[in-house]
């Protein structure tokens, strides 16, 4: 019994790692480029508790006429410097609508104050969140870093993990592998073989 759980443990493991790894492909790549939108790491602690360091949020890309949709309380993705490619995310805690369009007063739920940079206009808003994902950023920077052959490679690996898994599974014998024995000129399943003295007179 003991070499049958071997198999079954790492066919297992292998299916979890195979599914995370296609909801994280899903809710990370998939869905922002669906949306239009993106996933980006946080790297400071302006949004706790809500939103951590090593957290990744994934926004719904939004154009100057949709942000005039948004409202007090929503969180967004924004150039903060027309000039600079920084992004920000940070809640609403303002809004303003005026001949110019919509601009926004925004603050981060772990700061005192509200950001310095002023009003955020709409035209400089990229995108609203959707959703975080909890501490995977940490984990997708050091993949990045780690070069391009780390997820090919992984690939590899979890799929040959999985052949020998199948093939392993494949060869475990059942109970009808059992051999056949020969008794008295024909072939009996289980059957010990018999003496000739056994018949004499």
């Amino acid at each position: 019994m003991r070499h049958k759980i071997g198999p079954m443990v790492v066919s297992a493991l292998t299916t979890c790692a195979l599914l995370g790894a296609a909801i994280l492909t899903v809710a990370l790549v998939v869905v922002p480029r669906v949306t239009g939108g993106m996933s980006l790491t946080v790297l400071t602690g302006s949004m706790r508790p809500g939103i951590n360091p090593g957290d990744v949020v994934v926004t719904r890309g939004i154009d100057a006429q949709q942000a005039a949709s948004l409202n007090i309380g929503d969180v967004i993705t924004f150039l903060p410097y027309p000039d600079d490619p920084t992004l920000v995310t940070h809640r609403i805690i303002g809004k303003a609508v005026g001949a110019s369009g919509t601009a926004f007063i925004t603050q981060g739920d772990n700061n005192n104050s509200v950001d310095p940079w002023g009003p955020v206009h709409d035209f400089q808003v990229r995108g609203d969140v959707m959703y975080v994902v909890p501490k995977v950023g940490w984990a997708r920077q050091w993949v990045g870093q780690a070069g391009p052959w780390l997820v090919p490679g992984a690939g590899v690996v979890l799929i040959g993990v999985g052949l020998v898994s199948l093939v392993t599974v494949r060869r475990r014998p059942t109970p009808d592998d059992t051999p056949l024995e020969e008794g008295n000129g024909s072939l009996v399943h289980g059957a010990a073989p018999r003496r000739a003295d056994w018949d004499a007179a």
